[in-house]
């Protein structure tokens, strides 16, 4: 049985990566793909291979006919159930009737040859073994050395280049932050570390969801021009900034909190010399290693053992705590000699809120126990049903107080997030890290929280999911603090990077430096680029939920205070965002505004067609 485990196991590693390179895409199951997998397959099938052939073997025992029979039936029907388990969209009891009735017709032939089958197992059984444990110790020993060759192999840095820190806040929208006048006091540290740079009060991201907003912000391109879609990953058409920080000599390295969306499998991480996602991606265990098959997952899913990896009982989350302790740490043993270009993501404002500070230190509802919440959303949610009980609230009722308390565990996660980014600054400033240092503070995309019946992102290219904070602080004095109220794309984050790391013009990345708003040079007027946020998919949502018509795919294109969008059936809005920045009163049914929506759809239009579009005929639309 174990000869047929392993072999099972690496033809199992064949069909996996047959299936990634024919179909670059990232199967939900596949976030949890430790570094490992190359030997941990075949080890997962021959263990689970082993295992159930002792047992047969018992099982078996008091009955010698029955023995023969099994002989070689049982393990071909689980050699071909290990295959077809691995073969995405084949239902499980498919894959099940399909390997019994091969064992069936195969096993009798290879019965009648079981001498010469024999002796070819026992001949190649010590190779496949040995094949494997070698497998298993160069993996290893890559693993373990990939980040020392590729600093190896980088030439030396530029004398005096700043170390760059791009830290983003996954879905935190900008006016949930006390540094954007929110009404608490949610980002006391971020508002201090904005006294020393640019804050940018208008900067929207390019996509509301997690892929192409970072893949935005690591190649500089547009999201219509990559390749990132719901299960689809970063291809490399285009450079990212940890490529070309990395052969310019710096050390680079992701600690990743959304270890789905940023997970490595999606091609954020390419170019880092160290990327972690998952915990349970970095190292290999014996849960990992039985984890790794499709065979070892249903074995485990028997046992109990959670399987989704959407749920945090099968990979939990990685706190704002854990991922400073991991990238100071870094820090701690990289070369002196190289600087740094480190990447972090912060989950801990995205739903499921959970809360990692103490009662007296939430806002509002936020504070009460987490039975007393579950107790509050059940409520709520029975009463917006129809079903009030013993609450008497009215579904309107119930829908204010579930928003409210939404608000309320958001406002605290955020929090929670600043308090660890104090920590962060605080802890590189005693270790002298933050002298020569670019540091990058922004956010992927927003979240609505009740806005037009939804609590959800990705949704939508309103500015509840479009607007972010961005703060950018200069690695050299800096006549700040300083505010720029113009609308800015993330898009210009590598180009702004590039800029003060001194690549010139071997930048290979569109768009404008930002810094360059904030000069005040009259002889040099600086340029962007267009405001432009895409959404490219639909979310279907479920068919009993009490939420308006899915939204997408969409367009909007800010400029002057006024955003403008438009979907693929031709349907258009304007709405001023001066006046009215909760995006209410449609603008685009007024006749008056038919001029500036006839700018704004060539604007689109030639956007489209044309990237290098000049961002200045966005100014030439009449003032509101």
């Amino acid at each position: 049985m174990m000869w047929f485990g392993l072999v099972a196991g690496w033809l199992n590693l064949g069909l996996v990566l047959a299936q990634g390179a024919l179909r670059p895409h990232v199967a939900t199951a596949r976030v949890r793909t430790n570094l490992h997998f190359w030997w941990m397959i075949p080890a997962s099938d021959a263990l689970v291979f082993g295992v159930v052939g002792l047992a047969l073997a018992l099982a078996t025992r008091p009955w010698p006919r029955l023995a023969r029979w099994t002989a070689w039936r049982a393990p071909i029907a689980m050699l071909f159930l290990a295959l077809l388990l691995e073969v995405e969209g084949l239902y499980q009891s498919a894959a099940l009737f399909l390997a019994c009735g091969l064992a069936l017709r195969i096993g009798p032939l290879i019965d009648g040859q079981a001498e010469r089958f024999g002796r070819l197992i026992r001949l190649s059984f010590p190779a496949l073994a040995l094949g494997t444990a070698a497998s298993a110790w160069l993996i290893h020993e890559r693993v373990e050395s990939a980040e020392e060759r590729a600093l190896a192999a980088a030439a030396p840095a530029r004398p005096g280049a700043p170390n760059v820190l791009l830290l983003v806040l996954d879905t935190v929208r900008a006016e949930c932050l006390s540094l954007h006048g929110h009404d608490r006091t949610t980002t006391p540290n971020i508002d201090r570390l904005a006294s020393r740079g640019v804050l940018f009060t208008q900067a929207r991201t390019t996509a509301p969801w997690t892929a192409p907003a970072h893949a935005s912000l690591m190649t500089g391109r547009w999201p219509h021009e990559l390749s990132v879609a719901p299960g689809e990953p970063l291809d490399a058409s285009f450079p990212t900034l940890a490529e070309v920080l990395g052969r310019e000599g710096y050390a680079t390295a992701g600690f990743i909190g959304n270890i789905y969306c940023c997970n490595g499998l999606y091609g954020i991480g390419r170019g880092f010399a160290r990327y972690e996602d998952a915990y349970e991606n970095q190292a290999p265990s014996f849960l990992e290693t039985l984890y790794s098959s499709g065979l070892g997952r249903r074995v485990l899913q028997t046992m109990g053992h959670p399987m989704d990896p959407t749920d945090e009982a099968a990979l939990p989350r990685k706190t704002a705590e854990m991922l400073n302790r991991d990238m100071l740490g870094w820090l701690d043993q990289r070369p002196a000699d190289r600087p740094f270009f480190a990447f972090i993501n912060y989950y801990d404002a995205h739903r499921p809120y959970r809360f990692y500070t103490p009662p007296e230190s939430r806002f509002g509802k936020a504070a009460l126990s987490p039975a007393d919440q579950e107790a509050l959303e059940r409520t709520c949610f029975e009463a917006i049903a129809g079903r009030p009980g013993d609450s008497g609230l009215t579904p309107e009722q119930a829908g204010q107080e579930l928003t409210q308390f939404y608000h309320d565990a958001y406002d605290t996660c955020i929090a929670y997030i600043d308090q660890q980014l104090g920590l962060l600054f605080d802890e590189m400033e005693r270790k002298g890290l933050l002298e020569n240092t670019l540091i990058v503070v922004t956010s992927d995309h927003g979240e609505e929280i009740g806005e037009r019946g939804r609590l959800v992102h990705g949704a939508s290219v309103y500015s509840t999911e479009a607007h972010v904070p961005l703060v950018v602080v200069p690695p050299s004095r800096w006549s700040g603090p300083q505010v720029v109220a113009e609308p800015v794309s993330l898009r210009d984050v590598p180009a702004t990077i590039a800029q003060w790391t001194g690549l010139g013009a071997s930048s290979p990345f569109p768009g404008h430096p930002l810094t360059q708003l904030a000069a005040n040079d009259q002889d040099r007027p600086a340029t962007r680029s267009p405001v432009l946020c895409e959404l490219e998919h639909i979310i279907a949502f479920p068919l009993d939920e009490p939420v308006p018509p899915p939204f997408g795919p969409a367009r909007s294109l800010v400029a002057r205070d006024r955003i403008y969008i438009r979907r693929p059936e031709g349907s258009e809005e304007l709405y001023d965002l001066r006046f009215d920045p909760m995006e209410i009163v449609d603008l685009a049914k007024d006749p008056g505004s038919a001029p500036t929506i006839e700018q704004f759809r060539q604007e689109l239009d030639q956007l489209r067609r044309d990237e290098a579009v000049l961002p200045t005929s966005l100014e030439a639309l009449p003032k509101p």
